[in-house]
């Protein structure tokens, strides 16, 4: 099963990598897998400072501890599609690193949100 899943991800891949490389050119398609691969090892190597910064900002309490896990296993794939070379590799890549920063952006807006909330004491003034 996981043979015929790779067979039709490859099949995919080149079917939609040569049409974009013979209008792009060599050049440019070589530049854009070089780029990518870049970018996408970068991603890699910045994912545990990523992690460090999202605990600090749950013992905050400005970060739920749901959201991380798949936030960074989102992150941690769309790393390893970037480097792989391909155009639909990369194109999914970028749509999971959105993702990912959806995540953690709104898991961070819905929780100050929620620590915006204002004690308020009401005393009757009786003349």
């Amino acid at each position: 099963m996981r043979m015929i899943l790779f067979l039709l991800y490859l099949f995919a891949e080149v079917t939609i990598t040569l049409p974009i490389a013979w209008a792009l050119g060599v050049f440019y398609t070589f530049l854009e897998i070089l780029l990518s691969a870049v970018f996408g090892i970068v991603i890699l190597f910045n994912t545990p400072f990523t992690i460090k910064d999202s605990f600090d900002k749950i013992t905050q309490n400005r970060l739920s501890a749901g959201v991380l896990p798949l936030a960074v296993i989102v992150r941690i794939f769309a790393a390893f599609l970037l480097i792989l070379p391909g155009f639909l590799g990369d194109t999914t890549a970028i749509i999971l690193l959105i993702w990912s920063v959806i995540l953690l952006v709104g898991d961070k807006v819905h929780s100050d949100k929620a620590e915006d909330v204002i004690d308020v004491e009401v005393v009757e003034d009786k003349k």
